[in-house]
């Protein structure tokens, strides 16, 4: 009885397709110069490794950089005391720079509150008692600067200025 052709080379089509689904066996990987399962793995942990350094750099420089905000906005916050010695309130820099430049030369410590109605106001530091603002604004009326021709006493009471 002669037998099917077919019947012939089936042992070696199972073979090759043995050799082709059999990719996931690391000796065979190995054989043909394919990394094994342990060295995917190796690869992959070594991957996830890299991208968590980039999410942990990222969230670091993330909370450095609030951090900074933060420390930035609460050095700027200037306290507020109750009493200041003004100056005078002006809606351009340019003025509020050159006033504050002056009182500065004068040796006054300057601060700058922000009124709700757009004014601000370049005042010397402020006090916690009237009679030490008061002493503030005679020494600015003492000065007879055409820069300050009229120095005044806030109250931060009244509450004209914004909260910081």
């Amino acid at each position: 009885m002669r037998q099917h052709p077919f019947l012939a080379v089936l042992p070696t089509a199972l073979l090759l397709a043995a050799l082709v689904m059999a990719p996931g066996c690391d000796k065979i990987r190995a054989s043909l110069g394919k990394p094994t399962s342990a060295e995917i793995e190796a690869i992959r942990q070594a991957q996830e490794a890299r991208e968590q350094a980039v999410r942990d750099s990222i969230a670091a420089a993330q909370a450095a950089a609030e951090a900074a905000a933060l420390a930035e906005q609460e050095a700027a916050t200037p306290v507020i005391k109750r009493f200041y010695a003004v100056a005078g309130s002006f809606r351009e820099e340019a003025n509020i720079s050159r006033t504050s430049a002056l009182l500065e030369k004068h040796g006054f410590p300057v601060c700058i509150l922000e009124f709700k109605n757009g004014m601000r106001a370049v005042c010397i530091d402020g006090h916690e008692t009237i009679a030490e603002a008061q002493r503030d604004k005679a020494a600015l009326v003492a000065l007879d600067l055409d820069a300050v021709p009229d120095p005044w006493i806030y109250d931060t009471n009244q509450r004209l200025h914004i909260e910081q």
